[in-house]
């Protein structure tokens, strides 16, 4: 008589794909990185320590991220994917208070402001500034990253019936600049509840500008 198969035999994890195992090390590459600049800062994380956080060979490390700045700048793709990456507006409800939806995105990048991967994307970008190899290639991305922002903000204006799209890419702009700087501070301050508050004015400035410029917007539909 055949025996019976064995419990292991019955029930057999799927076989992961080439490229599902070699997201998953990118993914437990990046983790460890973002771990290790939390902690150590920039200039104290090298490719030993990370690769050592996360359980690697550094020839496994290398074949992902060939030098440091490779894998910096993942870890500023991956940040930017949580807080930045571009979306398609989405169609607001007649029904619901599309001012309040707008308004309601500062408070999405504010607390995504404070999370790990941000954190050590802040770190990434300060380094820039004695790293000539991350200087030369962190910009390009910078940049691309933060016009998605504006574009998508810009459209999600016009959902609400604002046009004027040179004052809302210039909110934009001052917006995460200080938003950036806030969560520098709260690394450093022992009044947390102080950072909060400036927020929070930062936040009705934006509201009176958003008022403002939605009344000049049915002012000139008035007139039209």
């Amino acid at each position: 008589m055949a025996s019976e198969p064995a419990m292991s035999d019955a029930i057999k994890t799927p076989r992961r794909s080439q490229a599902e195992r070699t997201a998953a090390m990118r993914a437990r590459l990046i983790d460890a990185a973002v771990a290790c600049l939390n902690r150590l800062g920039y200039s104290a994380t090298t490719l030993a320590t990370i690769a050592e956080a996360a359980g690697v060979s550094r020839g496994g490390m290398l074949h992902q991220f060939p030098s440091k700045v490779d894998l910096m700048l993942a870890v500023v793709a991956f940040a930017s994917g949580y807080d930045e990456r571009p979306q398609a507006p989405r169609a607001l409800n007649d029904d619901g208070d599309k001012r309040a939806q707008f308004i309601a995105q500062t408070d999405n990048v504010w607390r995504a402001q404070t999370t790990p991967a941000v954190m050590a994307k802040l770190e990434i970008m300060v380094a820039a500034r004695s790293d000539p190899q991350l200087a030369a290639q962190l910009p390009a991305m910078f940049n691309a990253i933060e016009a998605r922002r504006r574009t998508f903000m810009v459209a999600f204006a016009r959902e609400i019936g604002v046009e004027d799209s040179d004052a809302v890419e210039s909110m934009v702009t001052l917006h995460m600049a200080a938003m950036r700087g806030l969560s520098i501070e709260m690394l450093l301050t022992d009044d947390p509840a102080r950072i909060e508050r400036a927020y929070d004015l930062l936040k009705r400035y934006k509201e009176d500008l958003v008022d403002r410029l939605m009344a000049e917007a049915e002012a000139q539909r008035a007139r039209a």
